[in-house]
């Protein structure tokens, strides 16, 4: 007869190899009709989200902004403060405005941000991936250092804006696919 004690090391085992197998990582493409292209998917299965896109944007970002992916890319992450509300810092207060992040990955894995933030610049801007962290992705763009998580957008070492350390928006509409 064989004892549960003996048998619960490889189980253990089983049961740790499946679950690494299930947190691989793989995303899958987003499709669209937006595009005549054809899809790009690097596996079968849907993209899984943690929410619903918001209201204005589509699987390429948001509409009518230059916040959005181009057709061979695909949407990994949205992040926007679409309140108008103004933003405080430590050295007084910015004009409000809408501030929308999309991240875009294309077919090799590469990740850019293509961002709308009229308090940072009066025109639209993009980023190179930089780093992931424990519950955010950064980028780097025209010397500022751009931190997207759930919650909070956070800008430091601009340039231009010497003035404050760091601008940080609360998040309210978010979006990512599975990574």
């Amino acid at each position: 007869m064989i004892s549960a004690r003996k048998c619960f090391p490889a189980l253990l085992g089983v049961v740790l190899i499946c679950s690494m197998a299930a947190c691989s990582g793989e995303e899958t493409a987003v499709t669209s009709s937006h595009s005549s292209a054809p899809p790009t998917s690097t596996t079968a299965t849907p993209v899984q989200t943690d929410g619903t896109l918001p209201q204005g944007a589509d699987t390429y970002g948001y509409r009518d902004s230059f916040a959005r992916c181009k057709d061979a890319e695909r949407l990994v992450l949205l992040a926007g403060q679409t309140t108008g509300r103004p933003v405080t810092t430590v050295h007084g207060t910015l004009a409000g405005g809408d501030q929308r992040f999309v991240v875009c990955e294309d077919r090799s894995g590469t990740r850019i941000m293509r961002a709308v933030a009229p308090v940072l610049r009066p025109d639209p801007f993009e980023g190179t991936f930089f780093t992931f962290t424990a519950n955010s992705q950064q980028f780097v763009a025209d010397g500022m250092k751009i931190d997207l998580a759930r919650a909070t957008i956070t800008v430091t070492d601009d340039p231009q804006h010497p003035e404050f350390r760091a601008v940080t928006w609360t998040v309210n509409e978010y979006w990512s696919a599975v990574y």
